[in-house]
């Protein structure tokens, strides 16, 4: 009897405190489960321009011509950069003035240039790779003449004709404008007309930079060195 009236007291605070106990559980949130994190290995992928993958079925072929200042050839260097007194040596039997081959007087005219004149094939295989030939030809050109009559008695020329396998290197792409790079290498030749000496070496051709402008019908400058000239400027063709 004692205890229940200890309790009594106590009983509508208990009552209360588990009603409100009741009425927390009912209206609490459940508790989310803790996404679990999975590593992400992905790829960096090299970045594209939108034209990355057009040029498969873009233009792949392309024709060119070009004539280039200052060409090199191994006989007389690059041609045009030099005094112009350069002599081949004088033997008996080679002129056709008697007089002339027993006094040995003669005269050199200025010698011209052609400069180097290229004509070139490319084939695109890879975005920015191209693979090609190239042809060229440079002429250095002059006479020698009898001092005391003023006559011919002897041509001073020099042919060189290059046939190089090309690569070409295009770093720039857009729809009008394209810069590049190139190396040519390949066999090349040199023939003098006045002992019809011929000289066969290794040419090489390098496009430092070089820029075209124009879709299918272009124009293009250069800045290099070697065979095809330091300085060139030409007009070709895509399809």
């Amino acid at each position: 009897m004692e205890l229940r009236n200890t309790f009594r007291p106590m009983l509508p605070v208990m009552i209360a405190a588990a009603m409100l106990l009741t009425t927390a559980v009912a209206t609490a949130q459940p508790r989310r489960p803790r996404p679990i994190r999975h590593e992400r290995h992905e790829r960096h992928e090299v970045r594209r321009t939108p034209d990355y993958d057009a040029w498969r079925t873009g233009p792949r072929h392309e024709v060119s011509i070009k004539a280039g200042a200052f060409p090199f050839t191994m006989s007389c260097g690059h041609l045009g950069l030099s005094t112009g007194t350069e002599r081949l040596p004088l033997y008996p039997g080679i002129f056709a003035t008697p007089d002339a081959v027993a006094a040995l007087k003669v005269r050199y005219s200025p010698r011209k240039t052609s400069g180097g004149i290229t004509a070139a094939y490319y084939y695109r295989v890879a975005y920015a790779l191209w693979v090609g030939v190239a042809f060229t030809y440079t002429g250095l050109y002059g006479d020698i003449f009898d001092t005391r009559t003023g006559r011919k008695v002897s041509s001073n020329d020099m042919t060189t004709i290059s046939v190089a396998p090309a690569l070409r290197l295009q770093w720039l792409n857009r729809p009008m404008v394209r810069c590049y790079s190139a190396l040519a290498i390949g066999p090349a030749v040199d023939i003098t007309s006045i002992d019809d000496r011929r000289e066969t070496y290794l040419g090489l051709s390098g496009t430092i930079a070089g820029v075209s402008v124009g879709r299918r019908l272009y124009g293009f400058a250069e800045v290099g060195a070697g065979m095809q000239g330091i300085f060139s400027a030409g007009m070709g063709y895509r399809f």
